[in-house]
């Protein structure tokens, strides 16, 4: 059943349903300081639209009503997600590896979700470090090596990783803050 949003019902419709959109990247992990995230509520809104004018039960009754609401979301949930799946798999062919970290991918056994916020993190971590603390990150958090194994593999003494971890912390503080807020 095809209904078309009409001009005069629009700002209700949004005040009303707009808040599963925000919902839906919030809990994909996407927040408001990411680069794209307002790109992404549009594109939420407009499914949100297109569920509205594709819900296949009629809106004037109340349980059908009710229903829409559940419907409506895991629309724009689903649709976010294969946004981010387009956006991971673009990011991914775009963006190189430091030289010297080559060959050095994420873990492909987390969720598409989790490996899209840890690489967009990573990208924007890398490049306020050192090589070196860049290679103990990318140890530490990609391929998940103890202090001890990172102290070994880099063929220095784990107090030397322990400081390398105090610098990276030092320096990443700013993300730490937008992580918790």
């Amino acid at each position: 059943m095809l209904r078309k949003l009409a001009e005069e019902n629009e700002r209700d419709f949004f005040d009303q349903y707009s808040g599963m959109v925000h919902g839906a990247l919030k809990r994909l992990g996407v927040w408001h300081t990411h680069p794209d995230y307002d790109d992404f509520v549009q594109q939420g809104l407009l499914k949100l639209v297109d569920a509205y004018e594709n819900y296949p039960n009629d809106l004037e009754q109340a349980e059908c009503l009710k229903q829409f609401g559940g419907y409506a979301y895991q629309k724009v949930y689903w649709h976010m997600i294969d946004l981010m799946r387009k956006h991971k798999r673009q990011w991914e062919s775009e963006m190189a590896w430091p030289e010297d970290l080559e060959g050095q991918q994420p873990d492909t056994h987390v969720s598409i979700e989790q490996g899209y916020q840890e690489m967009d993190l990573l990208k924007n971590m890398l490049p306020l470090l050192t090589a070196t603390e860049q290679a103990y990150l990318v140890d530490a958090v990609v391929n998940r090596m103890s202090v001890t194994e990172i102290a070994q593999k880099q063929g220095v003494s784990r107090k030397t990783v322990y400081e390398w971890k105090k610098k990276v912390a030092v320096k990443l503080a700013c993300f730490l803050e937008n992580l918790k807020a």
